[in-house]
C-alpha cells in the first residue's frame, strides 16, 4: 500500500503519471486506507492530483472520489482565505512601521506545483524582538483573541478563524552554539535581504532551504512530522534550485551539527518522492538505514506525531500533561539519537527552559495585567 500511496504522492507533486499497475484490482478498503494515509500525512489535495492521473477505471469509488474532491475544495478555499490575510496582516504591520516576514506556510505553497492544494495550517510571521510585543498589540486591536500559551519563540492569535502566531524568534536549535550560528544567520538577512513573491516578504532561498528542513526536523525530534513537511522541503529544493547557494547551505547545514539528517530527509525526498537528486547539495549514501527508519517514523506517527498510536493520551492536568510530554520526548530523542547527537542531548534541556518561559510570561501578565 506505501508503493501506491507514493506513486500518487510523486504524481500529485510533479504531474507526472501514477504507475497504474499499482491499482488495477484494489479493492473499496484499500482505496479507504489510501485515503487513510493521505490524511494523515496532511496530503488529501496533492495525493487527489495524483489519483487523478489514472484512467477512470482505476479510480476510487464514486462516493469516495466525491467525498475527496470535495475535501480538496475545502483545502483550496483554506488557502485562499490565509492568502487573503496575509495580504491584510502585511498591510497591519508594514502601515506601522514594522517588517513582517512569512515563515513556512504560504510561502512554501507557492512553490507547489498546486499552490492551493499544499494543506495549509497557520500563519506564521516573523518580527524580532523589539516588533513582536508591538503587533501583538496591533493584532488584539484589530479584534483578535489570544489562543494557547506565550513562549519566548511566538504568541498565538486568532483573527476571522485564521490562526496566527507572531515570532520573536524564527526558531531554535537546541545545541546553544549552534543557536547562536543561527541566529547569526537570520541577522544576515533580516529585515533588508527578504524576497517579496507572495503578498508578504519571505526570507531569502538559501536559508528558507535551511530553515524549512531546521523547522522540520524539530518537530520530528519532538513528537514526528508527516510527508507533507518532507514535501514542502522538496518543493523548495526544486523550485528554487537556481537560486540556493549549495556550498554555504552545505556549510551552514554542518556548522549545526545537522547534515547528517539532512542526508536521511533528503534520501526519503529522492527516493520515495521523486526529488531529482541533483536538486540535493549533497549525497545520501551512507544514510540509506536512517531514510529507512524515518519512513517508518512518518508513517507510524502522521502529522506532527498526531496519530502516533504508540504514545499514551496526554493525561489531564497542567503539570501531568506537561511531565508526560518531557517523559514522551526525551523517550522519543533518545531513540533518534543518531540523526544528530548534539541536538537530542540538547532537547530536554530546550523542553525545561521552554516550560520556564511560559510560566514566567504568565508571571509577568498576572502582575502586570
Amino acid at each position: 500500500m506505501q508503493q501506491a500511496f507514493f506513486s500518487l504522492v510523486r504524481a500529485g507533486l510533479w504531474g507526472t503519471p501514477a504507475d497504474a499497475a499499482l491499482f488495477r484490482g484494489l479493492t473499496p478498503a484499500q482505496w479507504q486506507e489510501l485515503h487513510r494515509l493521505a490524511h494523515t500525512q496532511s496530503l488529501l489535495a496533492v495525493v487527489f492530483d495524483g489519483l487523478n492521473t489514472l484512467p477512470a477505471d482505476l479510480r476510487p469509488p464514486r462516493p469516495l472520489y466525491l467525498q475527496w474532491a470535495a475535501q480538496t475544495l475545502q483545502i483550496e478555499q483554506a488557502n485562499d482565505r490565509l492568502d487573503r490575510m496575509i495580504v491584510r496582516l502585511d498591510r497591519l504591520y508594514t502601515d506601522a512601521g514594522l517588517h513582517p516576514v512569512l515563515l513556512k506556510g504560504q510561502g512554501m505553497a507557492a512553490c507547489y506545483r498546486q499552490p492551493r492544494h499544499r494543506q495549509c495550517g497557520d500563519i506564521d510571521i516573523y518580527l524580532g524582538k523589539d516588533g513582536q510585543p508591538r503587533a501583538n498589540r496591533l493584532l488584539l486591536e484589530a479584534g483578535a483573541q489570544e489562543t494557547g500559551e506565550e513562549s519566548d519563540k511566538h504568541a498565538s492569535y486568532e483573527l476571522d478563524g485564521v490562526h496566527i502566531e507572531n515570532h520573536r524568534l524564527v526558531n531554535r536549535t537546541n545545541n546553544p552554539l549552534a543557536n547562536r550560528r543561527f541566529c547569526r544567520l537570520v541577522r544576515e538577512w533580516y529585515p533588508q535581504g527578504t524576497e517579496r513573491r507572495i503578498g508578504m516578504p519571505t526570507p531569502p532561498p538559501t536559508f528558507n532551504a535551511l530553515y524549512i528542513f531546521l523547522h522540520a526536523f524539530e518537530h520530528f525530534l519532538n513528537s514526528g512530522i508527516g510527508l507533507r513537511q518532507l514535501c514542502d522541503w522538496c518543493c523548495l529544493l526544486r523550485t528554487r534550485r537556481a537560486d540556493i547557494d549549495d556550498a554555504r547551505f552545505v556549510r551552514d547545514l554542518r556548522r549545526l551539527g545537522l547534515l547528517r539528517a539532512a542526508r536521511a530527509f533528503g534520501y526519503v525526498c529522492v527516493s520515495r518522492l521523486g526529488l531529482p537528486s541533483d536538486c540535493l547539495p549533497f549525497d545520501t549514501e551512507g544514510c540509506r538505514r536512517l531514510g529507512e527508519d524515518l519512513v517508518d517514523e512518518i508513517f507510524a506517527t502522521g502529522n506532527f506525531g498526531k496519530h502516533d498510536r504508540r504514545v499514551a493520551p496526554r493525561p489531564k492536568g497542567y503539570w501531568r500533561g506537561k511531565w508526560h510530554t518531557f517523559c514522551r520526548a526525551t523517550r522519543r530523542v533518545a531513540r533518534l539519537y543518531g540523526y544528530a547527537p548534539v541536538e537530542a542531548c540538547f532537547y530536554p534541556v530546550t523542553l525545561i527552559k521552554g516550560t520556564l518561559a511560559i510560566q514566567l510570561n504568565l508571571l509577568k501578565k498576572r502582575l502586570c495585567p
